[in-house]
């Protein structure tokens, strides 16, 4: 708020243009959501947890910055495909949009990506992908 008070201040005393107050104030307004969007970005963590025969918590539980998954990204190629098997069953996880997610999330959407439960035979196997 000092900074616009300034700048109003200064408009008053007609040390500065209405049009130059008005590009100050825009200054302020893309220097605030830059910092916020920086704060967001921050804090936001890709989780993969997997549970294996239907115990309450998961085996496997990484967590990885999204600014580093999103570093990372650039380095593989576009034509990869990794395919994860459990069972007959699968997803192939080069079919998600990683740029839609990359972009949703910066906006500060939070949830799954994917949720997947695979109960085949004796092998019961949950994978859950998300940002939180």
């Amino acid at each position: 708020m000092e900074a616009k008070t300034k700048i109003l201040e200064m408009l008053a005393n007609k040390t500065i243009s209405s049009s130059d107050a008005v590009k100050l104030l825009d200054v302020l307004v893309e220097k605030k959501n830059y910092e916020v969007n920086k704060k967001l970005s921050q804090k936001k963590m890709l989780k993969i947890c997997i549970w294996k025969d239907k115990v309450s918590s998961p085996f496997i539980d990484v967590s990885i910055p999204l600014s580093i998954v999103k570093l990372g990204a650039k380095f593989i190629p576009t034509q990869t495909t990794i395919h994860s098997k459990f069972g007959s069953s699968g997803f192939d996880f080069s079919s998600l949009n990683w740029d839609e997610i990359f972009s949703l999330a910066s906006k500060g959407e939070l949830g799954d990506i994917v949720n997947l439960s695979i109960d085949e035979d004796s092998i019961s196997i949950k994978l859950r992908i998300f940002i939180e």
